[in-house]
């Protein structure tokens, strides 16, 4: 085979590059009913071995702030898959904390959740393969076209339930944010909720409609109230010199 056409099929078959890379930030306002009560970022650290940790953290401030409550929701994403192998969640409330931990082995479809609050609990769950969180979800959707229209489906592990998520591209407009103006990806993205904070509209996410698919808003509509975290600042992330690493696989 002619060694141009040899390298022209090795280009064409080679991954493309990711909307991210370690260093990426996106910082948020979070209003309810309208008024702001804390703030929320998006994030991405520096690869461990095969691992890549993506972050969601938030915490109160405004009117909420008299009641220090904060949370983080980290997904350690497998390089190669981009998969979770270790997602973590963290909340700290008044005179309260609590922390889950779950582990993925995809090999054996098997996942196992440790929950550490007032008492601690250990599930092992049965996972069909390509289980994603919540946290690794939202960087899938990044990684995909997001036609209009399109439908995808992803099973979801939340706690110790696997559900599947289907996401539905619903259209374009223009989003104004604390960080400027994007003509934005609609994303609707049913999270299930019940009890007091169940949805009376699924969550949906707007991307930026670019190759960064930066999220500039979430929002959510609950039974007493719409919660929205909109962007108000962005660093993009930053690939080594030699361009290797998660974003240029």
């Amino acid at each position: 085979m002619p060694a141009l056409l040899l390298a022209a099929l090795v280009l064409s078959a080679a991954p493309p590059a990711l909307p991210f890379a370690p260093e990426e930030r996106m910082d948020f306002n979070v209003s309810y009913l309208g008024l702001k009560v804390g703030t929320a970022r998006i994030a991405v650290g520096q690869p461990i071995d095969s691992l890549l940790p993506v972050f969601l953290q938030a915490r109160t401030g405004g009117i909420a702030s008299i009641a220090d409550v904060r949370e983080a929701l980290v997904s350690n994403l497998d390089t190669a898959t981009l998969l979770p192998r270790l997602a973590t969640l963290d909340a700290v409330e008044p005179g309260y904390r609590h922390s889950d931990r779950t582990h993925f082995d995809r090999e054996a479809g098997k996942a196992t959740f440790t929950s550490r609050g007032k008492s601690e609990s250990t599930e092992v769950v049965d996972v069909p393969p390509g289980t994603l969180d919540f946290v690794a979800l939202v960087f899938r959707l990044r990684t995909l076209p997001l036609p209009d229209g399109a439908r995808n489906e992803f099973p979801v592990l939340a706690g110790s339930k696997v559900s599947q998520v289907v996401t539905v591209v619903e259209g374009r407009e223009r989003v104004e944010t604390g960080a400027g103006t994007f003509q934005a990806v609609r994303v609707r993205i049913p999270t299930g909720f019940t009890g007091k904070f169940s949805e009376r509209n699924p969550t949906y996410l707007w991307f930026s409609d670019d190759a960064r698919r930066i999220v500039v808003r979430i929002g959510t509509d609950f039974v007493i109230g719409r919660a929205v975290a909109t962007l108000v600042s962005y660093e993009p992330g930053r690939l080594p010199a030699d361009g290797a690493g998660p974003a240029g696989r």
